[in-house]
């Protein structure tokens, strides 16, 4: 919790084997995380790298369907093992996949994200195409771990570990109600447990055993899930050396009716459904601000942390791998107005308290008693979303996630939130300040200097 580190994505088709791409590409793409670590490991930040955050190489789309195709396995090793030579002697942490279900439920079911398959598209199957996906995803990690530890760990002593997004669930009327109860537990089991059963487990959750192998109308006789082989489940079961945890926020959780008219497939499997009210209208949180989907729920984060540990029996560290809160990307602001994200502040500081609570100490309260060592959480470090505003998928740049602000229309420029220089003093009083932002006068030099530099061109 004391080493201050940095957490980025490197690009699939930057650096890709197997011919896919001329080598000079792959070459400039090594050079560039080359520059980058180096840059970070200079100014004692420690890089923590994620191999896979969506951005599939489109020549295996076109060549195999991607993960739907079990060919994934091999080219994503191959991948991994480019990363692991020509970094891990610097790299010590890395993360096979950031948020897997968030990936597969975007990007097959809602079809809002690449590959854009399911929602309202033609292509995809929302009732089959998740679960094989899930399944070719799971076997690209274990792989992609198996082979770290094989042919590297004992040489560069580097961690492998895998990001699964999650937010805290509760029964929307109320914990003496059993429908809404199990819709709880059902939620679990298609948002975290999808993933978490296989690596503890070896097998997909009940829950998901029995509805998403249940007939339809497109399938009389039933789906079959995707089955782990012995060789697969033996690579699966405990392959992680430390568990990322991606938190913003929690949801009411209540069972499905008729009139919610859900689609068939995953999201109907998964027999619940999310509210961020009450049944009086109530919001779960502060919100971040009106129409965002985050509110401010830290004590269920520590609630949550105790969950997994208890439920899959996780000894190993936690890392919270994201947590954050957006502003409106709001034109016409000045400058001052745009550095006041009080919000943010007050977001992190608490989320950092209930990481606290659950590291150090007991949590108690009216509903939930913990009392003993064995619920203490081995939360061993945190990473703020986002460093700094950034294209939020689907969002665009309509959301602003960073704690530096930067000017989307004037050339990107930088300024430091009052979140950033909170959370420097936080970290540490020993390091060198932010830099300060540019002054309207440096502004215009650097405009007429670039004016020149345009004319003589």
């Amino acid at each position: 919790m004391g080493v201050n580190s940095y957490r980025f994505s490197i690009s699939w088709p930057r650096i890709l084997p197997g011919g896919k791409v001329s080598m000079g590409k792959s070459i400039e793409g090594i050079n560039h995380y080359n520059m980058l670590i180096n840059e970070l490991l200079a100014n004692q930040i420690e890089p923590f790298v994620t191999l896979f955050h969506w951005d599939l190489p489109n020549a295996l789309e076109e060549e195999y369907m991607g993960f739907l195709s079990s060919k994934i396995v091999d080219d994503f090793v191959a991948y991994a093992d480019i990363c692991f030579w020509e970094f891990g002697d610097r790299v010590k942490n890395w993360v096979t996949l950031n948020e897997p279900h968030r990936f597969t439920l975007s990007g097959y079911v809602q079809g809002t994200w690449a590959p854009g398959r399911g929602g309202n598209n033609e292509d995809g199957d929302a009732q089959t195409e998740p679960y094989t996906v899930a399944y070719n995803l799971l076997n690209c990690h274990a792989a992609a771990y198996r082979k770290y530890n094989e042919d590297y760990k004992g040489i560069q002593k580097g961690r492998v570990g895998i990001t699964l997004d999650c937010s805290y669930l509760q029964p929307y009327r109320g914990s003496q109600n059993q429908d809404d109860v199990q819709a709880v537990k059902n939620g679990y089991d298609f948002m975290f447990g999808w993933f978490m059963e296989p690596l503890t487990r070896g097998t997909w959750p009940e829950s998901m055993q029995t509805y998403a192998q249940s007939a339809t109308p497109d399938y009389p006789d039933g789906r079959v899930l995707p089955k782990f082989s012995s060789d697969q489940v033996t690579k699966l079961i405990d392959s992680y050396d430390f568990l990322g945890i991606n938190y913003y926020t929690a949801s009411y959780v209540r069972k499905p009716t008729s009139a919610d008219d859900i689609p068939l497939g995953y999201l109907a499997d998964s027999h619940y459904v999310e509210s961020a009210q009450d049944p009086d209208g109530n919001n779960i949180g502060e919100q971040a601000f009106e129409g965002s989907w985050i509110y401010l729920c830290p004590e269920q984060l520590g609630k949550l942390l105790i969950y997994i540990k208890k439920t899959y029996k996780v000894t190993k560290d936690i890392i919270v791998t994201e947590n954050g809160s957006p502003d409106p990307n709001e034109t016409g602001k000045t400058y001052e107005e745009v550095r006041d994200d009080t919000f943010r502040i007050k977001y992190i500081k608490e989320h950092i308290k209930a990481i606290k609570n659950a590291r150090d100490k007991c949590l108690t309260n009216q509903r939930f008693l913990y009392n003993d060592y064995s619920n203490q959480v081995s939360v061993t470090g945190y990473f703020v979303w986002s460093f700094m505003d950034s294209f939020e998928w689907s969002s665009g740049y309509s959301e602003r996630f960073g704690m530096i602000y930067v000017d989307f229309v004037k050339d990107l420029q930088r300024y430091p939130k009052n979140s950033a220089i909170w959370y420097k003093k936080f970290l540490s009083e020993d390091k060198k300040i932010l830099k300060r932002s540019i002054t309207e006068s440096e502004q215009a030099s650097e405009m007429t200097r670039s004016s020149r530099r345009q004319e003589h061109e």
